[in-house]
């Protein structure tokens, strides 16, 4: 059985867009990790040298990007969402990424 979650992207607390998860969306596992990869990266206003693919996040919608990017390995299983449909999909956690790299979480 999925352990299904949504994730809500805010900047400046209005949400941007959102995303689905359908398999392992738990916080011990799924929310750590969106932590963790937060966590590796600095938020900055320019790029300088030759940064990699989070070490740094060229501003907000860059770390957004970084955070799809580093949960999505194959087809399925995430995927890009409209706000209205966060609720929808049978999920059993909310989350919310907001500009600061703070993560939160609701049991639905």
């Amino acid at each position: 059985m999925a352990t299904r979650a949504s994730v809500i992207f805010k900047e400046e607390g209005e949400p941007m867009f959102a995303m689905y998860k359908h398999w392992d969306g738990y916080p011990e596992g799924f929310g750590e990790k969106l932590k963790k990869i937060i966590a590796k990266g600095k938020l900055v206003n320019g790029l300088e040298g030759e940064p990699k693919l989070g070490e740094v996040f060229n501003g907000v919608g860059c770390m957004f990007a970084t955070i799809i990017a580093k949960l999505k390995s194959e087809p399925g299983d995430v995927y890009i969402c409209h706000i209205d449909q966060v609720g929808n999909h049978g999920e059993d956690y909310i989350y919310e990424v907001n500009e600061k790299g703070e993560v939160s979480w609701k049991l639905i």
